[in-house]
């Protein structure tokens, strides 16, 4: 090998390296930041961490319009830690973390490439809900980020793996999703359907072990379930009060209704989206026009859950909808664009330091911004 060739290669194992050891710094320096930030902001608690500290002294099967799984979660740390600012915001940053962690390794069960897991967890870092909404109030939604991006990695898991245990192991990630979020349970409908369009996937559906995943499933959700059943004012009441929201726009509800969603979709994705646009400029046109199974799969369950969404809101008559209340669904939306990039084969040189820069900046910017309102 030729010295040209030898500082090649060194150089390259260099960029490598650079290109794994800045994201890892910066999502570590980010929840670390978080942590510390919250706990300078002293005690005074928002509604959402309000709640879960009332919540704390017992373990229930229901505590009101929001399912139980993240109260039981803070009920547990509560029990060992201490009920205190520090285990609200160590468990929050905690879950965010994981929902980090199982979408990258959702990504590199189906891409196996650095870059491919790089985008993905980058990409959730971008997203409104996780880098401004939770560090302003979400616990509940904290916990379905969390559900859903295990979810997704079990997905890839069982498509690589379809035994018995994948199976039933998904069937526990959909119940402990359900637990999370009620609208959690849109997700395994979209997903059924989305593999059921897809040629390649479509066994992973008509098979019995589908069955035990909906028996898992039931299991896990099943006592809450009942208690959802035996409470359903109380569980539903107040959620369905907020998407009926008085307006005194004359507009027919449908199309009141389509005009909150599709704001809330550009809400929630529009800045993930342009973040990504700026790294990989000039090529965008090659990566959307790319397509593989899983681009295909993740990109159906998106638009699916949308009109699922919708067929809800017209059933309901809801007129309003915020965007954190669709924020989980678009937990998938960094995986399918870092599959997009995958089934294109485009290499940016230095993408990901590009977009770990670009990302850092604008998620230490709005973590600052918290932190200063906080005090006003």
């Amino acid at each position: 090998m030729t010295d040209t060739a030898d500082g090649s290669y060194v150089s390259a194992r260099r960029a490598t390296r650079l290109s794994t050891l800045l994201p890892i710094l910066l999502v570590a320096t980010y929840f670390t930041a978080s942590f510390i930030l919250r706990l300078l902001r002293g005690g005074d608690l928002a509604s959402d961490e309000a709640q879960q500290v009332a919540f704390s002294h017992a373990l229930q099967l229901g505590y009101g319009d929001q399912p139980p799984l993240y109260n039981w979660l803070f009920y547990c740390f509560g029990k060992v830690f201490g009920v205190s600012v520090d285990t609200l915001a160590f468990l929050k940053n905690a879950t965010l973390l994981v929902s980090c962690i199982f979408l990258g390794l959702a990504a590199r069960k189906v891409a196996r490439g650095r870059d491919t897991a790089w985008i993905s967890v980058l990409g959730l870092l971008s997203l409104p809900a996780i880098f401004l909404l939770s560090q302003r109030d979400l616990t509940h939604s904290v916990g379905a980020f969390a559900a859903v991006a295990f979810f997704l990695y079990v997905l890839a898991r069982m498509a690589e793996r379809p035994s018995v245990g994948n199976y039933a192991l998904l069937g526990a990630a959909a119940g402990m999703g359900f637990l999370a979020k009620y609208n959690f349970a849109i997700i395994p409908v979209a997903t059924v359907i989305a593999l059921l369009l897809e040629p390649g996937l479509r066994r992973l559906v008509l098979t019995w072990r589908l069955a035990v995943t909906i028996a898992v499933g039931l299991v896990v959700a099943g006592p809450h379930v009942y208690w959802v059943v035996s409470h359903l004012d109380t569980a539903t009441g107040d959620t369905l009060t907020k998407m009926r929201a008085a307006t005194s726009n004359e507009a027919p509800s449908q199309l009141r209704a389509a005009w909150q969603l599709l704001a809330s979709i550009v809400k929630c994705s529009a800045l993930t989206l342009a973040v990504f646009a700026v790294v990989y400029r000039g090529h965008i046109r090659t990566i959307f026009a790319a397509t593989s199974e899983w681009t295909r799969v993740i990109g159906r369950m998106l638009v699916i859950s949308m009109i699922l969404v919708f067929v809800i809101m017209l059933a309901v008559d809801a007129t309003l909808m915020r965007p954190k209340w669709i924020s989980i669904f678009f937990v998938a939306f960094p995986l399918y664009l870092a599959f997009k990039v995958d089934a294109a084969g485009v290499h940016v040189p230095g993408a990901i330091g590009k977009l770990t820069v670009l990302v850092g900046a604008l998620i230490f910017v709005f973590l600052g911004v918290v932190f200063a309102a906080s005090f006003h």
